[in-house]
């Protein structure tokens, strides 16, 4: 295996790639008679590819204008592209290929155990023209990830796999991993309606706006995180990640916040005790990914 790596800091360099054009080419016999149904993979210069054939239903994406498309979504979104760290991997002359974007101006901190670690938010996406890697993108915060669909040491709020087929949409699925994606306060609302705040026993209410029971103290805390977030992240799904991370790292803090009425609410921290503290701490990230993995959150993503 083959692997050339470049590192860079333009979403719009596509050095890496330029020579990765790879296209279909009909197979002929011997006999100089088309074989039905398949074709070989060629370059440019009509040279084969080491690949096997592939089937006329099979949706060739090519690296190059893949990754052209998603430049020019990113360039469209709310995410900085200003500031980045872009990490382009071309394997076996061109027959796989990953791309890593680090946006350096939007850093979320992250729980890891008993401590709070600061890292920046990241999309990867992963194509190959043979048939040997499924199309992937992920979006989070995280060290590494592996193909398997699995981040490692962080989280990742979006993940698509799918495979070359002709339903095959790379422009959708790269469109969703931006997770740049709007997020005004009242679809915050309703995600927390939904997931964290639902509450349907003792001591939940009805809000004004919908007719799910919730936890209206919790409620209240969580947008006004939210709005927090969004003072420096802008109004996005990354302030609302950052919103859910910060509530289950910093769980022996007292809350204060503004109702809908501009009135000062506080809520005292029920965990002083330092023996108790991570163990809620785990609780509370496993009620984020709850969040994360939820129809409310995978709704919006997919909006």
């Amino acid at each position: 295996m083959t692997i050339q790596v470049y590192e860079h800091h333009d979403i719009h360099d596509m050095d890496a790639f330029s020579g990765c054009r790879t296209f279909k080419s009909p197979i002929k016999t011997i006999g100089g008679e088309l074989v039905p149904d398949f074709f070989a993979l060629v370059n440019e210069e009509h040279e084969p590819l080491p690949a096997r054939p592939v089937s006329k239903g099979y949706k060739l994406v090519s690296h190059l204008e893949m990754f052209r498309q998603q430049a020019a979504q990113l360039t469209d979104s709310a995410l900085p592209t200003a500031n980045v760290s872009v990490k382009d991997t071309v394997l076996d002359g061109g027959l796989r290929a990953t791309r890593e974007v680090h946006f350096n101006d939007v850093r979320l901190d992250m729980p890891v155990g008993r401590l709070t670690d600061s890292m920046v938010a990241r999309m990867d996406t992963i194509n190959s023209v043979d048939m040997s890697w499924a199309f992937q993108a992920f979006a989070g915060a995280y060290r590494a990830y592996c193909r398997n669909t699995q981040v490692f040491g962080g989280e990742k709020v979006y993940h698509a796999k799918r495979k070359h087929t002709r339903n095959l949409s790379p422009e959708s699925i790269t469109a969703n991993s931006i997770v740049g994606l709007d997020l005004r306060p009242d679809e915050w609302r309703e995600i927390m309606e939904q997931t964290l705040c639902h509450k349907a026993g003792r001591g939940a209410a009805e809000t004004s706006d919908s007719a799910a029971k919730v936890n209206v103290a919790l409620l209240g805390q969580m947008m006004h995180r939210f709005d927090q977030e969004r003072a420096d992240l802008g109004s996005n799904m990354w302030a609302g990640y950052n919103a859910l991370t910060a509530w289950s790292t910093h769980v022996d803090r007292d809350a204060n916040w503004l109702d809908e009425d501009g009135n000062e609410r506080s809520r005292k921290a029920r965990t002083t005790d330092a023996n108790r503290v991570p163990h809620v701490r785990m609780q509370r990230q496993n009620r984020v990914r709850d969040v994360l993995n939820s129809p409310a959150w995978a709704e919006k993503l997919a909006a």
